[in-house]
Formats: C-alpha cells, sequence, structure tokens
C-alpha cells in the first residue's frame, strides 16, 4: 500500500516542497549540489528540504554507486503531488552520469533562458504523446511492426524561433551508428521539426567521434559541437 504524503507547514514552506519535488520529479535523478542551484539555498537548508520531503514519502534517496553521494528521484506520489504526469525514474549504475550531465546542462540552459524553455527528455515523452507527433525526435529506422525507430533529444531548448534539440554526448558512439543519428537530425531539420541540434560532448575521442559524423553527413550547417557542462 502506497504511503499517503505527509507535510508539515503552510504556504512558503509547502510552495517549496511542492518546488523541490517538481525539480526532482522533472530531471529524474538529482544530487544535493544540483538541488542548491535550483532552488538558491545553502547545503543546511537544501538538505532540511529533502529531508522533509522524503519523510513525506514524495522523494527517495537512492545509491547507486559508491563514488556518489545519495541521489535524489521523485516517487510516484511525489508526481503526483507536483503535477507531474511522469512515471518514476528508472536509474541504472550505467546512466547515473548521463543523468547529472543533463541535470546540470539543463540547469545551465535556465540559468539563460528560464526554466519554462526548457523541457527534459523526460518531459519530451509526454510532450510527443500528448502532441501526437515528434517534438525533438529524430527518426532512425522502422519498427518490426513498421512504424518509424524515433531518437529522442536528451533536452529541448523551446526558442523564438523553434525547437532546439540537445544531445549530451559524453562518451562516443559507433561510428556508424553515430552517423545515422546525425543524418536523421539533418533530416528533422529539414522537416522543420527542430531548428538546429547542440551536441554538448567531452573532449577527446568523444568530440572527435562526432565532428567526424557532422562532417560525413555534412551537417556542419545545422549542427553545433559545443562543450559538455560539467557535473
Amino acid at each position: 500500500m502506497e504511503r499517503r504524503a505527509r507535510l508539515t507547514g503552510t504556504g512558503r514552506c509547502r510552495d517549496r516542497d511542492r518546488e523541490l519535488t517538481r525539480f526532482v520529479g522533472r530531471h529524474g535523478l538529482v544530487r544535493i549540489g544540483q538541488v542548491m542551484e535550483a532552488m538558491e539555498v545553502g547545503r543546511t537548508a537544501a538538505y532540511r528540504r529533502v529531508a522533509t520531503c522524503v519523510d513525506a514519502g514524495l522523494l527517495e534517496g537512492i545509491e547507486l554507486l559508491r563514488s556518489e553521494p545519495r541521489l535524489l528521484r521523485a516517487s510516484r506520489e511525489g508526481l503526483r503531488y507536483a503535477g507531474l504526469g511522469l512515471p518514476v525514474a528508472e536509474i541504472s549504475p550505467g546512466t547515473v552520469d548521463h543523468w547529472l550531465r543533463c541535470t546540470s546542462t539543463a540547469l545551465q540552459i535556465a540559468k539563460k533562458l528560464g526554466d519554462e524553455r526548457v523541457l527534459t527528455e523526460r518531459e519530451i515523452v509526454l510532450a510527443e504523446q500528448i502532441a501526437e507527433r515528434p517534438i525533438a525526435s529524430a527518426e532512425v529506422g522502422s519498427l518490426p511492426d513498421g512504424k518509424p525507430r524515433m531518437h529522442r533529444a536528451d533536452l529541448a531548448i523551446l526558442a523564438d524561433g523553434g525547437t532546439v534539440a540537445v544531445e549530451v554526448e559524453l562518451t562516443p558512439k559507433a561510428p556508424r551508428r553515430l552517423e545515422t543519428l546525425i543524418r536523421a537530425w539533418r533530416r528533422a531539420i529539414s522537416a522543420g521539426t527542430v531548428v538546429e541540434v547542440h551536441y554538448l560532448c567531452e573532449p577527446g575521442q568523444t568530440r572527435s567521434a562526432v565532428e567526424r559524423a557532422v562532417a560525413n553527413a555534412q551537417a556542419q550547417d545545422f549542427i553545433a559541437i559545443l562543450k559538455a557542462v560539467p557535473r
């Protein structure tokens, strides 16, 4: 039986609990430093607010890597409390770095453009289901039933001129797979699904692989290659 959220306090405190839960739920997985940044509070205040939401059953502390302090995700109850039509995030040890890097990237973009201009991958999934069309996805082939196989961006920026897809590239992909993705994004741009694609790459082999794939696909005019945001 699911535990019903138990919160104390009213007004401002309750609003901050919902704000925190919504932040964690949108991104799927976050660490305490990202909570501090998003809510603009110090460590003590962040831990206190997190503890309140964990005790209320809105957030869950999870430990997947010994090298990583306890991480946070929103529970099913928390997602409902925050008004998010999203599932509980499914996390594995191998995806932790990517989840956290996407959160850091979204935070940096939101500082410049505003939080309302940024969609996480989880929000893109929901938005595309509601719209029944791609919003920040590119077709990369066909499924066994004949339906298109779609590749979804890690983040989307809702810019004035259209949607910008953001890919957070931390490790090198196989050259053929990467070039297939780049060509798919070029077609998505031609179709007007997105207006631009930003690849945020780790330096070294990862960035070099993306640069080669972009050159081979002749997509230099459509795809910007940028430095990945630190965790």
